[in-house]
């Protein structure tokens, strides 16, 4: 399977700000824009009551996820940002009455599943989800693409001083990501009964039968 079934990806925000969308400023900026951004479409978004995040101790809106994440930060990590971004193809194989069900207990498997891997406890976080349209391609309509964004501390809890976290794929931080990720949503879809393995199976190069004689003399 070389097309892969889910893309998931992380980027950290540090303290110091370096350009546009670094630092404190910018991660305030990131999560006022993740929680507004549908908002010419989303009448409800409109309103700054409005709570679109599901919170799992980190907070309901951008400016508690904000004050929680400069409570827990570690010495250079202010937040975690991840993306967990499942194949537009695949999801439209899921009724839509069940995809953000599937979305959110996707990400919530995977952001378990990887602090567990990694030795840690699950951190606070919240997380929201986003839907886009993918571009068309060799005359085929676009797609519904979903996706969550998730926000995390630069730290974790243990039972005594909460602890730093640092992704590195030097160490195979991010190969790790990528398989739980990849493991859980293929799961989750044998589980729903959908059949979308052959939509990733390599095509099987049709060939000539071969004749022995061409490749030995006689």
């Amino acid at each position: 399977m070389n097309k892969p079934i889910i893309i998931p990806d992380w980027a950290y925000k540090g303290h110091t700000r370096s350009g546009r969308g670094t630092g404190r400023q910018g991660l305030k900026a990131t999560l006022k824009y993740l929680q507004y951004r549908d908002k010419k479409n989303n009448h409800l978004a409109q309103s700054h009551d409005y709570e679109r995040w599901q919170d799992r101790g980190l907070g309901v809106s951008y400016g508690e996820i904000f004050k929680n994440c400069d409570t827990l930060q570690s010495k250079h990590v202010l937040a975690w940002t991840w993306v967990i971004s499942p194949a537009p193809d695949l999801m439209e194989l899921v009724p839509h009455d069940q995809r953000r069900e599937l979305l959110y207990d996707l990400t919530e498997r995977v952001v378990e599943d990887y602090y567990t891997a990694r030795g840690f406890d699950v951190p606070e976080h919240s997380y929201l989800m986003h839907s886009a349209k993918t571009k068309p391609k060799d005359g085929e309509p676009s797609q519904e693409h979903l996706h969550t964004h998730v926000i995390l501390p630069g730290t974790a809890p243990s039972t005594a001083d909460r602890l730093p976290v640092y992704n590195n794929a030097t160490k195979g931080h991010d190969r790790l990501f990528r398989e739980i990720a990849s493991h859980h949503f293929a799961d989750m879809l044998d589980e729903r009964g959908i059949d979308w393995r052959p939509l990733r199976e390599e095509p099987q190069v049709e060939r000539d039968e071969i004749d022995l004689d061409d490749f030995f003399s006689r």
